[in-house]
């Protein structure tokens, strides 16, 4: 009988150890909950910010089909792209990714919410599009554009990896591979679920 006392005290001792911990989840949780109600109240009183002196992500006409050596092409992707890519320059664009609603109230006012969230699904419509031209314009062994449309895409801190990993690629198949470098200082700059993918792909790129 004697046997089952130290595996009931030690139960007890579990029991103890559950309970502190499940207290201890539940404050934190409360404290954490209190201070996102706390911010958001401070946000929804934050008065409007003027939005035009914003650092918008511009469209350059040099990635266009009519800036690159691929101009006189038929291909029905690249056309279709270069016609998107138009009409975005005529938008604005404004990169938030990363931040909750609550950062962009705090930062830019409640009243400016509709119109950055519009700008910013141009950004991610861009991101997308410029991934998507620079990949077919290298499967049409347009190399040297594929660079330069996909150095558009870092430049305005595309999260997509694929962007940088075949930027990555055509940096190596060019015999570029000090420009790894700065992929890798962009990179470490994201706000991104694909940062550490990112930077695992092209630090093993560079150890070959």
């Amino acid at each position: 009988m004697n046997f089952y006392y130290p595996i009931f005290g030690l139960f007890l001792i579990f029991i103890a150890w559950f309970t502190y911990e499940r207290n201890k989840a539940s404050k934190l949780e409360k404290r954490k909950e209190d201070d996102f109600w706390k911010r958001e109240n401070e946000a929804n009183g934050v008065r409007r910010v003027p939005l035009d002196s914003l650092e918008y992500v511009k469209v350059p006409d040099a990635i266009l089909l009519s800036g690159l050596s691929a101009k006189d092409t038929d291909d029905k992707i690249l056309l279709k792209c270069n016609e998107e890519l138009i009409e975005l320059q005529n938008k604005r664009i404004f990169n938030l990714t990363g931040k909750t609603v609550t950062d962009i109230k705090m930062n830019f006012g409640p009243a400016n919410i509709t119109a950055l969230d519009e700008y910013d699904t141009n950004y991610t419509e861009l991101v997308k599009l410029i991934h998507m031209y620079g990949t077919r314009l290298n499967d049409l062994n347009y190399t040297d554009d594929a660079i330069k449309v996909l150095e558009f895409g870092i430049d305005i801190l595309t999260d997509i990896s694929g962007n940088y990993k075949l930027l990555a690629d055509l940096y190596i198949k060019k015999n570029q591979t000090g420009k790894l470098d700065y992929l890798l200082e962009v990179a470490n700059k994201l706000d991104s679920l694909n940062k550490n993918s990112i930077i695992g792909y092209i630090n093993a790129l560079k150890k070959h």
